[in-house]
């Protein structure tokens, strides 16, 4: 027999038969478990698993690829230009800030006129743009990777002033394609001859640290990580770290959805291929 609602009627005599069947059909369904060991071994001995907090959720009540999260973040202050924000097609609404409080001119959008070309694979864009500040766009995202941090820097190759930052503990084209070769860094006026790529690969405590320093009282914002790089930290210029060689996670295969529920999936993985002309470098604290 399945549960029945109706049984014993509302308002009608108790009718023991009728709620243990209907007490069995609710342990078949899962909603009500058996307690395990010795003791009660129903919920109306006092061990209701729906009110437990170390009851383990099934599958079906999470995802289907057991994903966590993740955040990462992209900053302009140059310029209205085109950003690939971290996530891609796995990332929440993006929320974006600035380093003051003084009215500035500002321009977020999804992409602007594309004046320098645009692009034919599917990515996470957003256009940032304020007169005379910085400013930041960050988004917390579905990831089951973090096998690599990756920060990139774009700076004017002579005057060596830094105009665009990016970090996250996925590659850029996590999410963008899972194609690095069509999306090698997250900025799309990147221009050879007028521009230099950094790219910094912080430990996992190197980062927790940075957080750390981050961190504000309850009458302030907190900084962002890209903010803490600056004001914090400078590029050593004569460190020469070796380019991340181990496979890192790009996205979920393309038949993911496809899966029964409960299915084992594993996530796309490769390596990192380096791009001609960018420069692996290390952080170091400022000297005060």
């Amino acid at each position: 027999m399945a549960y029945d609602s109706t049984k014993p009627a509302t308002g009608g005599p108790l009718v023991a038969a009728d709620i243990r069947e209907n007490y069995r059909a609710l342990k078949e369904d899962g909603i009500v478990l058996p307690k395990t060991g010795t003791g009660a071994t129903d919920a109306c001995a006092g061990n209701d698993a729906r009110l437990s907090n170390q009851r383990v959720p099934t599958n079906a009540s999470v995802s289907q690829a057991k994903l966590k999260t993740s955040i990462g973040s992209v900053s302009n202050s140059s310029s209205a230009a085109d950003r690939v924000l971290p996530g891609g097609q796995y990332g929440f609404y993006p929320q974006i800030k600035m380093a003051t409080t003084e009215p500035h001119g500002t321009s977020c959008l999804i992409a602007r006129e594309m004046v320098r070309g645009g692009w034919t694979t599917y990515r996470t864009n957003i256009t940032l743009y304020v007169s005379g500040e910085t400013l930041y766009a960050q988004q917390r995202y579905v990831t089951s990777s973090g096998e690599v941090f990756w920060i990139f820097i774009l700076r004017d190759k002579i005057t060596k002033e830094i105009i665009s930052m990016y970090q996250a503990p996925d590659h850029p084209c996590f999410g963008n394609g899972g194609k690095p070769l069509l999306v090698p860094h997250p900025f799309s006026d990147y221009d050879e001859t007028k521009h230099e790529i950094i790219v910094i690969n912080p430990s996992h405590e190197e980062v927790e640290a940075m957080k750390r320093m981050g961190e504000r009282g309850e009458d302030e914002p907190d900084k962002d990580l890209l903010e803490v790089i600056m004001e914090e930290y400078e590029i050593d210029e004569d460190s020469k770290p070796a380019w991340p060689t181990i496979p890192v996670t790009v996205g979920l295969p393309k038949d993911y959805e496809t899966k029964q529920m409960g299915e084992n999936i594993q996530p796309v993985k490769k390596v990192i291929p380096k791009p001609d002309g960018m420069l692996v470098r290390s952080l170091r604290k400022r000297t005060q």
